[in-house]
């Protein structure tokens, strides 16, 4: 009797081999050396296709068979070849072209079709591109392959597409065969490092895997801002990136004149350093070039295990202790990190607030409050949202008439306050500089990818890098967010956003963006048009987590839905510290609401609180 699942998961550690007389040296292999000590991974097992095996059983398998792509069978070969017909065996390029992740909890459709052609259709969660970029698909999303039926030896076999074919793996498969990594670069005239992430199968092959991603070039959505020390074309001289015994990455790269730069040496170290630490049993990491030997740096020991040594240190991440609480027209000082976590889903006590001093009156019809990093500059916008408004230390600056729709203010850490709206029949965006205790005029920002849209909310990230913008069209209309670089000029005034890069496409209707740290955000919006509004972690490179689909309930791995008409989200760090705003109604009042694990206290008393640099 045929088995059901013909791909079973095992998992494998590798043996302890101390005292077994392993040799000093190696020939290059792809990846660790047989026989090292490294953490258990999951190997993935498949069989042979069954003799007599229908279309369908052969079509289905090597969907299956295609999870094991990296596992040599007893006749050490991949098992999934021999589910080809000859002359297809090279059209199976698993890490080269698409990876489609499918829903494990709908089975595959099979259509039968003319001249003994078969159609497979699945519901498809996300895809992963030739450069290893993740991209969720909006609900209800369908993949579907072609693929024709031969007899080979008298048995049925699959001639693959003329463009060819990559894999198909269900969301029960994917986590055991891809993971997400960083790839490194260094911030234009900083020693800081900006990451960009990419799903890779997590077999032996991945320090070769890492080793080719940092190579591919620069993201255009990070090319703004980033400097790589890496010339443009760079490659691996050879085949492989050799790991020794002691858990030492050898890089070894092509010989060009601007590899050895002395320029770029340093940076082109911190960034294979940062990307190849990432594999399981790599310790420590040495780059060189062909026919020279190491990339030579001033007070480097050898190899290295992080870009600190090379004096790339990563972004400050302070808790936030500035910020404000309001209620009614009263606005008061507030360290965000006092609020009240003990009453859960309960009212709960005030929180701390400051000396009547530090007291401010701002009227009701000043809505979405702002505060900059500094704590020197409030701003807000008015209910009807054609006006601006701002408060230096205690004085209020009237602000000119800029633009209509405006979105809620938000601050950068380099002190510019962000806005957008509607202006000259188009999307505009502008900052003004906040430290200024006068009236400023706004600098336009060119972002031409708005075109024919508008913008809802926007937030800056951390860093300051990145700006990350919810849109739509203005029917109300394909909700997006995208994150882009700040292109800034000689004196660091933004002028421009680069290139959109997509992210959180199984989700709608957004309505508010807060970053939690540099490569995380939480937006408030719908996975479908009639579901209410909710908190959703969005991490870049990464989705919201639908490819968990078929391992646990959604309900416990995404953010508790919130009670009421969510209006506002922050967070005072991370995603444990969301913050949403709740709206009045005719009989209750508006409310704030922390998380608490995955619950949610309740403010009393309190309208808004405000996360300076938000």
């Amino acid at each position: 009797m045929r088995p059901r699942h013909p791909v079973l998961v095992l998992l494998l550690a590798a043996a302890l081999l101390g005292g077994c007389g392993l040799p000093h040296g190696s020939e290059i292999q792809e990846g660790r050396r047989i026989g090292e000590n490294v953490a258990p991974r999951a190997r993935v097992v498949v069989n042979a296709p069954l003799p007599g095996a229908s279309q369908d059983v052969i079509a289905r398998d090597f969907v299956r068979a295609g999870a094991a792509f990296q596992e040599l069978g007893g006749d050490q070969q991949v098992v999934g070849r021999s589910y080809l017909t000859p002359d297809s065996v090279d059209l199976w390029r698993p890490t080269t072209l698409t990876t489609t992740v499918f829903d494990a909890r709908s089975p595959v459709a099979i259509e039968h079709l003319p001249s003994d052609q078969v159609r497979l259709t699945a519901t498809a969660v996300a895809t992963i591109d030739d450069a290893g970029h993740y991209r969720e698909v909006p609900p209800g999303t369908s993949a579907s392959v072609v693929f024709t039926m031969v007899k080979v030896a008298g048995e049925w076999r699959i001639g693959l597409p003329p463009d060819g074919f990559g894999l198909w793996l269900n969301t029960e498969d994917f986590d055991q065969v891809f993971g997400a990594f960083d790839t490194f670069y260094p911030l234009a005239g900083k020693r800081q490092l900006v990451s960009d992430v990419r799903w890779l199968p997590t077999g032996t092959r991945l320090p070769t895997a890492l080793a080719r991603a940092q190579l591919s070039g620069v993201p255009a959505y990070l090319a703004p801002i980033v400097d790589s020390g890496i010339p443009e074309g760079t490659r691996l001289a050879v085949d492989a990136v050799n790991v020794d015994a002691n858990g030492v990455a050898t890089v070894t790269l092509t010989n060009t004149a601007q590899t050895i730069d002395p320029a770029r040496r340093r940076a082109i170290w911190a960034q294979l350093v940062s990307t190849m630490i990432q594999a399981p049993g790599v310790n420590a990491v040495s780059v060189e070039v062909q026919g020279i030997g190491k990339i030579p740096v001033s007070t480097l020991p050898g190899p290295l295990s992080s870009a600190s040594d090379l004096g790339y240190t990563p972004a400050p991440a302070e808790p936030v202790t500035r910020g404000l609480v309001r209620t009614k027209d009263v606005v008061q000082e507030l360290n965000p990190q006092d609020l009240d976590e003990t009453h859960q889903g309960q009212q709960a006590v005030k929180p701390t607030k400051s000396t009547a001093a530090s007291t401010l009156t701002i009227p009701t019809s000043w809505t979405h409050l702002a505060l900059s990093s500094d704590g020197t500059d409030i701003a807000a916008v008015s209910a009807s949202r054609t006006e601006l408004a701002r408060w230096h230390g205690s004085v209020p600056i009237t602000v000119a008439a800029f633009a209509s729709d405006l979105t809620n203010p938000a601050y950068a850490s380099d002190g510019r306050l962000w806005v957008a709206g509607q202006a000259g029949g188009g999307a505009t965006v502008v900052t003004f500089d906040s430290t200024s205790s006068r009236a400023t005029l706004p600098a336009p920002v060119k972002v031409p990818w708005l075109d024919g849209r508008q913008v809802i909310n926007l937030a800056v990230s951390p860093d300051g890098t990145r700006a990350a913008v919810l849109s739509e069209l203005r029917n109300a209309t394909d909700f997006r967010l995208d994150i882009a670089s700040i292109v800034r000029d000689g004196s660091g005034i933004p002028t421009a956003l680069g290139d959109a890069y997509r992210q959180g496409e199984p989700l709608t209707r957004f309505l508010d963006v807060a970053w939690l740290d540099p490569m995380s955000l939480v937006v408030l919006a719908r996975d479908r048009d009639a579901d209410p509004l909710r908190p959703f972690q969005v991490e870049i490179g990464q989705g919201v987590g639908l490819r968990r689909v078929g391992q646990l309930d959604l309900d416990q791995t995404l953010i508790k839905e919130v009670p009421g008409t969510s209006t506002d989200v922050t967070s005072r760090g991370g995603v444990r510290g969301i913050l949403v705003t709740s709206a009045a109604t005719s009989t209750t009042r508006g409310q704030v609401l922390v998380r608490v694990g995955n619950n949610w206290a309740t403010q009393s008393d309190v309208d808004e609180v405000v996360v300076a640099g938000t």
